[in-house]
């Protein structure tokens, strides 16, 4: 039986050959199916959702805006926190088990080494691998999420620019590529009007993807396809949305998860029937594609050990009104960081470790005082 150091080493090896041929190597191999034309088999979906570190959460933790979770959960699908700060044996045990993998907004760095980065850049090389052998695993990212993935793919860790986009609801510009949107041909076709119509598509990011980058990288060009550009408050366009070519992958620079979930009154949420409807369909149909995959758990007893109900929320919003600074989450997840791993903050203190599977109960008097949001290098505070 091959030892932990082997494993280690053909698992390297095998990110070393996806990073040369799959994720940025353009593959041509076409979808084997997708939620409009194969049927969901897999009726307890499980979709992982990436932490990370960084405000709200206390230092020595990560979190998950619980609007992740209560938006997945919408659509009947369950949720396990993937921590970014887990070993690549952690992650390729929480990947068997998912059927998917959300990427969140956020204001985590995106640069290589930094823990959050390295986790979603293994998690996009094992889906990209998953569908190549058939085995059919959507990802979904959001705002940082969407940054992650075109720096992922491009690699080029300066793509992104400034845009004036913060607390900035836009409605959707479509290219001609949204003509062949498998994930926008899934909408009814009054979401797919009132996205390009009305501003329901929650923006809130400080960078964003220009038309003109995209298009200067070949790598990034012949992944995916542009779906859709938004204007920011200065009157400058950026990429919006995201469709992988080949695989069950969709990216957002916009927020469908805050609609329904996020009340903060310092923000402009869209909060009408249709900006909600819209969330929904969003929400179901990347359950659906996930309910095309079948990894599952062992056992029940390590698909319980893993699900998110053995954490607890806690109410960020209420101390934003006590005079707090957060403002972008009514509620929020978070989970102890793990001994081996530091802070990705900048100037941050390092990890106070602890055993990651049970509960976490961090001490909300630094929420009560409110923390100024990091800024990073590359992505700031696109929650």
């Amino acid at each position: 039986m091959p030892g932990p150091c082997t494993k280690r080493v053909g698992l390297l090896l095998l990110l070393s050959l996806l990073a040369v041929n799959g994720v940025a190597g353009g593959s041509r191999r076409m979808l084997k199916g997708n939620g409009k034309d194969k049927v969901g088999k897999n009726d307890r979906p499980i979709i992982g959702i990436l932490s990370q570190p960084g405000d709200p959460a206390p230092d020595g933790m990560s979190y998950i805006a619980a609007s992740y979770v209560k938006w997945i959960e919408s659509a009947g699908a369950r949720v396990v926190p993937i921590f970014y700060d887990m070993t690549e044996e952690e992650v390729r045990r929480i990947f068997s088990i998912i059927n998917g993998v959300l990427l969140p907004g956020g204001g985590a760095s995106l640069r290589p080494g930094h823990k959050f980065y390295d986790t979603a850049r293994l998690l996009v090389e094992l889906a990209v691998a998953a569908n190549e052998a058939g085995d059919y695993f959507p990802v979904q990212g959001t705002c940082l999420g969407m940054e992650t993935l075109a720096i992922i793919i491009s690699r080029n860790y300066t793509i992104l620019s400034d845009y004036d986009a913060e607390d900035a609801p836009a409605p959707l510009l479509y290219t001609e590529e949204a003509h062949t949107s498998r994930f926008l041909k899934a909408l009814p076709d009054d979401v797919r009007v009132a996205l390009q119509q009305t501003a329901i598509a929650m923006e809130n990011h400080q960078k964003g993807l220009a038309m003109s980058a995209y298009k200067e990288n070949p790598a990034l060009e012949d992944f995916f396809k542009v779906l859709s550009l938004s204007i920011d408050k200065s009157g400058n366009p950026y990429v919006s949305t995201l469709e992988a070519r080949n695989y069950p992958i969709v990216a957002t620079q916009w927020h469908p998860e805050k609609n329904p979930f996020e009340w903060s009154p310092a923000l402009h949420i869209p909060h009408t029937p249709e900006a909600v409807r819209m969330s929904q369909e969003v929400a179901n149909y990347f359950v659906y594609e996930a309910r095309n995959n079948m990894h599952k758990a062992d056992s029940p007893l390590e698909e319980d050990e893993v699900l998110i109900y053995n954490w607890a929320p806690h109410f960020t919003g209420r101390h934003a009104q006590e005079g707090g600074e957060e403002r972008d989450f009514q509620q929020c997840y978070f989970f102890q960081q793990a001994s081996h791993s530091g802070d990705d903050r900048p100037d941050a203190k390092g990890s106070k470790g602890s055993r990651r599977w049970r509960s976490a109960f961090p001490d909300m008097s630094q929420l009560a005082r409110g923390k100024a949001r990091t800024k990073t290098t590359t992505a700031t505070a696109d929650a």
